[in-house]
């Protein structure tokens, strides 16, 4: 058995609980203690019953929370071992609790692999969750999907994707210069929402059950808008929401529901 559910996601901080039946974990800690602690409660969610935490990069709506939920809780944050030079400089977490990694590893009764995603950081990476037969895919933070991204999210029932910015949206946004919009549609930067859909429909191909669509732009997308963007887009593919993939959206203030592959 395999648990996801979104704590927060967009860019004022991001949050991902996963669980099994023996333990539990978050990826990344992006939102302070008191909001992490508060969410966690209103999710039924006891903050000791955390078992790691994995950091997916650098960026502070990434990882405000960490260095407090660590040290407050005790907890191991496992961070790549490429990445371990970023968060030298940033992050203020306790080496005594960190852990690094360049291979496979377990949480207890979950196996965790790190993939690297391509983004205007360092070193990005999404994971995958695998649970005997269940497998719940995570990546946010990317500019494109890419053929080892791919790779290592095929098989999964669940996976968390970015959709971040409707391009219609985003070129009419006067509040934004060309240079963010350059960053934020280039190579390394955000994934947008037809480009989640593209990615989706190749999952779907290869048994993807439920898509949370996450890091979504307050000021170039909504949650209306990325749904039924993809809604459409599979549509078109013959792939109808609530028959055969489910569609939901993370939401930056607003906890989701949790989603349990058996």
């Amino acid at each position: 058995m395999l648990k996801i559910q979104s704590l927060a996601s967009g860019s004022k901080g991001n949050c991902t609980y996963i669980a099994s039946e023996r333990t539990s974990i978050l990826v990344d800690i992006g939102i302070s203690l008191r909001s992490l602690l508060a969410r966690m409660k209103d999710a039924n969610i006891n903050p000791l019953s955390i078992g790691a935490i994995l950091i997916t990069h650098e960026h502070s709506d990434h990882i405000k929370g960490v260095a407090q939920f660590a040290g407050r809780f005790g907890c191991t944050v496992y961070i790549h071992k490429d990445a371990e030079k970023c968060f030298t400089r940033v992050g203020g977490i306790n080496p005594d609790f960190v852990e690094t990694f360049s291979q496979p590893f377990e949480v207890e009764d979950i196996n965790v692999a790190a993939f690297p995603l391509p983004h205007d950081s360092e070193y990005c990476y999404g994971y995958t969750f695998k649970n005997k037969d269940a497998k719940i895919s995570l990546a946010t933070d990317l500019g494109a999907i890419t053929p080892e991204a791919m790779q290592s999210m095929l098989g999964s029932q669940i996976v968390l994707l970015e959709s971040n910015h409707d391009m219609v949206r985003l070129r009419a946004n006067q509040k934004y210069p060309v240079w963010l919009k350059k960053r934020i549609t280039s190579a390394k930067g955000h994934l947008s929402n037809n480009e989640c859909c593209e990615g989706v429909a190749t999952l779907a191909k290869a048994g993807l059950q439920q898509v949370i669509l996450a890091h979504l732009s307050e000021e170039n997308n909504s949650p209306t808008l990325a749904y039924d963007c993809m809604c459409e887009f599979l549509r078109e593919r013959g792939l109808i929401e609530g028959r055969d993939i489910y569609v939901d959206v993370a939401e930056q203030n607003k906890v989701s529901i949790a989603f349990q592959i058996d």
